[in-house]
């Protein structure tokens, strides 16, 4: 008997561990974006993680390595995971015993009590249970707020490039049109265009030029907002978006199938189930404090010779007028509420993956025909126009008109390559990872 009394001791002092760490949350964000998490310590600079080079430009993907690695608020989040581990190692923790000493004055002798909880001992066990879920559930959150990051990153770096492509064609169509205000400025010259067609072409060309130079100004705004999700805000080293390669208009998944992947795959839906258990756990727990117990040992000196006179004692409140009703309604009004929690989150996972996907499949669908129809047939009207206008066949208003239409088809494909990246940026974040 003697034997079996250390194996329920350590049975029911159990461990207080738990294996979501740190390190568990970057293996797990790791295996969803393919970026490591940087150190927990903060640095007095922001560093480049392995893989990710700032000479050659920044890609999406790079970006999202470079936040995970610094960004201070994503880091900040971790932290709360310290907060979890600490409560459960407190909950595995038991009370430690009263001591209660009394000095010998006049008649009254010298007298001592110890006193020990013993309902910590059957309690401890749900107490460890509610705290490790608890950990797990904060642990599979922060895996969600790294996600959330990755998204926001993507969906700068997709303005940072759309910035940058918008400049482009804007310096491009800049240079178009001083182009054009030349040669009409050669034929008013002649006399085959008048002045006041000569001066309409100069607006032209100044607009342009004015409309590129504030697209350089939005490229370094969009810039500046990549910058401070990366964690290089205060950084001097310059950050070029560049993209990962051109957008892909092929088809998508099936919606079904990206909604299953994400109701198995968010992390965020595993945490709010753990967040009914740990709240289960705690109703449990709190049903067993209706009745407690304390084991007390007094010892007593009742004459010198006989020296201390033990006596093993218990004590219990009679749960005559309180029954513990208030804790117990409050942890099952818990248990409630994260269930109903846990159904709108399941809700708004289907709604944001069929939403993102919905704009994912628009924005291929419209970046195929720009590419395929569209955006050949205004580059052949401006071919066109400019053939007539050099050989005096037509004004210079038709291939002012032309060169708009064939600006403004380039600045909506850019646009649609943009829609995608951000539309995918959505749907993996929606689905918790890139649906397989």
């Amino acid at each position: 008997m003697h034997r079996l009394a250390p194996v329920a001791l350590a049975t029911v002092l159990g461990c207080a561990t738990s294996p979501y760490d740190h390190a568990w949350i970057a293996r797990d964000l790791a295996r969803r974006t393919g970026a490591a998490v940087g150190p927990q310590r903060p640095a007095d600079a922001p560093s480049v993680p392995r893989g990710v080079s700032l000479d050659d430009g920044l890609t999406a993907d790079e970006a999202v390595a470079l936040a995970l690695w610094n960004n201070p608020r994503f880091h900040a989040d971790l932290a709360q995971l310290g907060f979890s581990r600490a409560d459960l190692e407190e909950a595995g923790q038991l009370p430690n015993p009263l001591l209660t000493l009394m000095l010998p004055v006049a008649s009254h002798p010298l007298s001592f009590r110890v006193q020990a909880p013993l309902e910590a001992l059957w309690q401890r066990g749900r107490r460890v249970a509610a705290a490790q879920r608890d950990v797990e559930r904060v642990a599979r959150s922060l895996v969600q707020t790294g996600l959330d990051l990755a998204r926001d990153v993507r969906l700068a770096h997709a303005d940072a490039v759309l910035a940058g492509e918008r400049q482009r064609v804007r310096a491009e169509a800049a240079a178009t049109l001083d182009a054009i205000i030349e040669i009409t400025r050669l034929r008013a010259a002649a006399g085959d265009v008048g002045d006041a067609e000569l001066e309409s072409a100069r607006a032209e060309a100044l607009t342009a030029r004015d409309a590129s130079l504030r697209a350089e100004a939005d490229q370094q705004l969009a810039l500046v907002a990549l910058r401070a999700l990366v964690g290089f805000a205060a950084d001097p080293r310059p950050l070029r978006a560049v993209a990962d390669a051109p957008a892909d208009p092929a088809p998508d998944a099936p919606v079904a199938e990206v909604v299953r992947f994400a109701l198995s795959a968010r992390p965020d839906l595993h945490a709010a189930g753990l967040a009914i258990e740990a709240a289960a756990a705690r109703a449990g727990w709190e049903r067993t404090r209706i009745v407690s117990f304390t084991a007390a040992l007094d010892a007593v000196t009742l004459n010198p010779i006989d020296g201390l006179a033990l006596g093993p004692g218990l004590i219990a409140p009679l749960p005559i007028f309180n029954q513990n009703q208030g804790p117990i309604g409050r942890a099952e009004a818990e248990v409630e509420q994260t269930t109903w929690r846990a159904v709108a989150l399941r809700q708004q996972v289907v709604a944001e993956v069929t939403q993102a996907h919905g704009q994912l499949a628009q924005a291929r669908a419209s970046l195929a025909r720009w590419r395929a129809e569209v955006s050949p047939s205004l580059e052949r009207s401006v071919g066109h126009a400019n053939e007539q206008f050099t050989a005096g066949e037509a004004s210079y208003l038709v291939v002012l008109d032309a060169t708009r239409r064939a600006i403004d088809g380039r600045l909506r494909v850019v646009e649609l390559e943009a829609d995608v990246r951000r539309a995918l940026a959505q749907r993996d974040r929606s689905a918790g990872g890139t649906p397989r």
